[in-house]
C-alpha cells in the first residue's frame, strides 16, 4: 500500500460524535449538582445519561486505540508524538472515567448534596479534558485519517466502535447522533447507516429520544 491513499474517507462523521459528547459534557455537570436529597427516581435517570455518555466514550475510544493508531503511526512520518499524545489524553480520561463510575451506584442510591457537587466536579473536569482532546483530535488527527486511510478502513473504524456497543444501546446512540446533526450531516448519516437502523429510527427511535431528552431536562 502506498503513503497516500487516492480515495479520501469523509472524516467529518467523527465531528458529529463528539458533537455528542460535547453537548453530554456541557450539560450533565448541571444536572448532577440539580439533584435533590432523597429523589431517587431523577437520580436514576441523571446516572442513566452519564452512564451512556461513559459507555459511549469508551467504544469510541477503544476503537481508535486498537485500530487508529496503530496504522497512523505505521504511516505517518514525523507525527509520533502527535499520537503519543493522544494516547496519553486517553489514559487521563480513562483515570477520570473511573472516577466518575465509582461513585453512581451511591448518587444513584442517596443523591446527597456533597456527592452530587463531588461527581458534578469529576464531571466537569472529564469535560474539560475531553473538550481539549476532541479539539486537537479534529484539527489534527482527522486530517491525518483522511490522508492515510482508505474509505473501507474508515468504514471499519466505526464498526468496531459500534461493536464495542451491547445492541441494546445501538439505536439510542444512533438517535443522539442524529439528534445533534444538521440536516445535510443527518442525511449523509442516513446513507451509511444499515436499513435496520434508519428504518427504526423514522419508526420509533427520532421520538422516544426526543421524549428521553425532555425527561432529562425536565421539561
Amino acid at each position: 500500500m502506498s503513503d497516500v491513499v487516492t480515495a479520501k474517507p469523509d472524516v467529518h462523521d467523527m465531528v458529529v460524535v463528539h458533537r455528542t459528547f460535547r453537548q453530554s459534557c456541557a450539560e450533565l455537570p448541571e444536572l448532577v449538582r440539580g439533584l435533590r436529597p432523597g429523589d431517587t427516581a431523577r437520580a436514576a435517570l441523571v446516572v442513566d445519561a452519564v452512564r451512556f455518555m461513559l459507555i459511549g466514550l469508551e467504544a469510541h475510544h477503544v476503537s481508535e486505540d486498537e485500530f487508529l493508531w496503530p496504522r497512523l503511526a505505521a504511516r505517518t512520518a514525523g507525527q509520533a508524538e502527535t499520537i503519543a499524545r493522544m494516547e496519553e489524553q486517553h489514559h487521563r480520561l480513562e483515570e477520570l472515567v473511573t472516577q466518575v463510575t465509582g461513585a453512581l451506584d451511591s448518587l444513584a442510591a442517596d443523591p446527597r448534596q456533597p456527592l452530587c457537587e463531588q461527581v458534578a466536579a469529576q464531571l466537569s473536569e472529564l469535560g474539560s479534558v475531553l473538550n481539549a482532546h476532541m479539539d486537537e483530535e479534529e484539527n489534527t488527527i482527522l486530517p491525518l485519517a483522511a490522508e492515510y486511510l482508505t474509505v473501507a478502513e474508515w468504514e471499519q473504524l466505526g464498526e468496531i466502535s459500534l461493536a464495542k456497543l451491547d445492541k441494546k444501546h445501538l439505536l439510542r446512540a444512533f438517535s443522539a447522533l442524529m439528534a445533534v446533526a444538521t440536516p445535510e450531516e443527518q442525511r449523509a448519516l442516513l446513507t451509511k447507516a444499515p436499513l435496520p437502523a434508519r428504518v427504526l429510527w423514522r419508526l420509533s427511535g427520532r421520538r422516544s429520544h426526543a421524549r428521553w431528552e425532555a425527561r432529562l431536562r425536565g421539561v
